[in-house]
């Protein structure tokens, strides 16, 4: 089965221990391992007790499925669930979890299965994904602004450091979209603020500025300003560090969402520099000029119009079979141009 959002927390709180074949996968890499991770050591607290853990790779399952039959039939010495890890498997690997699911030792170990973004067409997500009580699927998508914000604020709780509603929204903003970058920026900041203290703008840009998001920053900004040759370096830059193409078009869309706030702001009789200097959270002062300039170039109707481009590019490249990273680039690259 795929678990529904909704049910994925309490799953993690609490996992079932009928379901002995378990699957995370999804576009978010941090969030994965994150998940991963944590049910991987619910199940044995020490990941390095080879009597507890089997640590499979996808080449060891290539000549059948008798090799994970058998880990999953052996039983841990010194008591405790056996824990199966399998990192990084592409599709060779389906068969031999369909065949496990079907054919299940009588054990209670547990098949932790860790992948990356898997296709709707996936066979491993299918066998995982079926109508089955022994195995779930579990999907880690890249987060909106709400649940990006909801994130951040367990995060700062669990560190102790509060934070006001815009310091929350400046880091929703800027922060990378992969959890373990967010997760390590903002430990990083609670290093900085110190326990029991409060956050503030100053220190959001003194710790988190530079980190992954400086290069979406980047990457948006020189959209705006039409720098195509910068913007193609930049996206390229992206896609090798991994960033996904729904998470610089979304970077985009909150760009443009506030190129067209304050060009409102200027409609309504402002300048360029006071309807920045309105913009809630703050624009990084290494941006502030660039931002007034491209006020100047991006009327109203042109932002919106971007903005349509930006959504349809998002919808599109949620498609099946859609050539993702190629129309990512060339919505952004036909902006700046």
């Amino acid at each position: 089965m795929k678990l529904p959002t909704s049910k994925i927390a309490h799953f993690l709180s609490k996992p079932d221990p009928a379901i002995r074949v378990i699957l995370v996968y999804g576009p978010d890499a941090g969030l994965v391992r994150e998940r991963a991770t944590h049910l991987a050591k619910m199940t044995a607290p020490d990941l390095n007790d080879p009597f507890r853990v089997a640590s499979l790779s996808p080449a060891s399952l290539s000549e059948g499925p008798s090799r994970l039959f058998d880990e999953m039939a052996a039983q841990a010495l010194g008591g405790g669930r056996r824990l199966v890890r399998l990192v990084n498997p592409g599709e060779g690997v389906a068969a031999s979890v369909a065949a496990l699911i079907a054919d299940m030792p009588p054990s209670d170990s547990l098949l932790l299965i860790e992948a990356g973004d898997l296709d709707k067409r996936s066979k491993l997500r299918a066998a995982c994904e079926s109508d089955t009580p022994l195995a779930c699927a579990i999907p880690c998508y890249i987060e909106d602004t709400a649940a990006r914000t909801r994130t951040i604020t367990e995060i700062l709780k669990a560190e102790n450091i509060n934070a006001a509603r815009d310091v929350v929204a400046a880091l929703a903003d800027i922060l990378p979209p992969d959890r373990m970058a967010m997760r390590s920026e903002l430990e990083k900041m609670a290093i900085y603020v110190g326990a029991g203290n409060v956050a503030t703008i100053e220190d959001v840009h003194a710790t988190v500025q530079d980190a992954g998001a400086a290069e979406l920053d980047d990457l948006v900004f020189a959209v705006g300003a039409g720098e195509t040759a910068q913007a193609a370096r930049l996206i390229d830059r992206l896609y090798a560090e991994q960033t996904s193409p729904v998470a610089i078009l979304r970077a985009a869309q909150r760009h443009f969402i506030r190129l067209q706030w304050a060009r409102a702001q200027m409609d309504g009789g402002l300048n360029a520099t006071d309807a920045v200097k309105r913009l809630q959270p703050p624009v990084f002062w290494k941006h502030e000029g660039a931002m007034a300039s491209q006020l100047r170039r991006w009327p109203r109707a042109r932002a919106e119009q971007a903005l349509r481009r930006l959504y349809d590019a998002e919808a599109a490249v949620k498609s099946t079979g859609t050539p993702d990273t190629a129309l990512c680039a060339q919505v952004l690259l036909g902006l700046a141009a």
